[in-house]
């Protein structure tokens, strides 16, 4: 399929048959792999685009996928969407990369995604950063949540999903609704044309907080934003109880995208955090 505004990057077939999607820049150390969020048109780029070559001048191999059923990746009307699916994914993207050890970096989804993967091989992950990650409690207390609400809701109106709706939701989503440009709205609007329903039907993040204690001496940075109506900030204090290796920074004025609407002082801090 030829994209007007997303931007493509390389591709990575997996075991399953399936491909994934993926933006890549720089080289040396140990990779840096970010993981984004879920929702309507989202993907690696559109999460994390602002940041790549931040990490990448710093000297990071720095990694940005699209998880099966998201951006430019594979999105086959009878996929496997659900949590288990995509960890399958990830981790086998992962090998077909040739990497023993990362880094991660994981927002909403990508968050539970990231905290997942480390307790899964604690061996394989050097230092983890979570943005508003999703997996901290049930659904039911994500569900309840206003932003997924909208998300829910999303197309269910009269005229169904349109870029308007799209623009509005992911204004909701942030504090400062000017990060959400005509670029990436365009980008998102256009993939989430391909997404089939059962994307989003499917999904259903594990609840993490039993594992939390596996995480207990990793270098953990947790990062949120005081005014976030996807992921409730409260759960950042049951990972602080699990983790004696981690610090946790709150923004005030923003939402849901620490990366975007806090872009300077994140890059900073998760360098930071990489190097200390």
């Amino acid at each position: 399929m030829e994209y007007k505004h997303a931007k493509v990057g390389k591709y990575q077939e997996l075991d399953n048959g399936l491909t994934m999607h993926y933006h890549e820049r720089g080289e040396g150390g140990i990779p840096l792999i970010f993981l984004h969020g879920g929702g309507q048109g989202s993907g690696g780029w559109t999460n994390w685009k602002t940041n790549l070559d931040f990490f990448a001048d710093a000297g990071y191999h720095a990694i940005a996928p699209d998880a099966i059923g998201y951006g430019l990746s594979d999105k086959p009307e009878d996929g496997n969407f659900d949590f288990e699916s995509l960890m399958y994914s990830l981790t086998n993207f992962i090998d077909k990369k040739g990497f023993d050890k990362v880094n991660l970096v994981g927002n909403s989804m990508g968050g539970a995604m990231s905290i997942r993967f480390t307790q899964d091989n604690p061996d394989r992950v050097d230092k983890l950063t979570v943005m508003a990650p999703g997996g901290i409690g049930p659904m039911e207390r994500y569900i309840a949540m206003p932003a997924i609400t909208m998300l829910k809701e999303l197309g269910q109106q009269e005229g169904g999903f349109t870029k308007e709706r799209l623009r509005t939701f992911l204004e909701f989503l942030t504090f400062t609704p000017s990060v959400v440009d005509d670029e990436l709205l365009n980008e998102r609007y256009e993939v989430a044309q391909t997404q089939p329903a059962k994307v989003f039907q499917t999904l259903n993040i594990t609840d993490l907080r039993d594992r939390l204690h596996i995480l207990k001496n990793k270098p953990v940075l947790v990062l949120w934003g005081r005014d976030d109506r996807a992921c409730p900030i409260e759960s950042a204090m049951e990972i602080m109880a699990e983790c004696d290796n981690a610090k946790l920074v709150v923004y005030s004025q923003t939402g849901h995208w620490v990366q975007a609407e806090q872009n300077e002082d994140f890059n900073r801090t998760c360098l930071e955090f990489l190097r200390k």
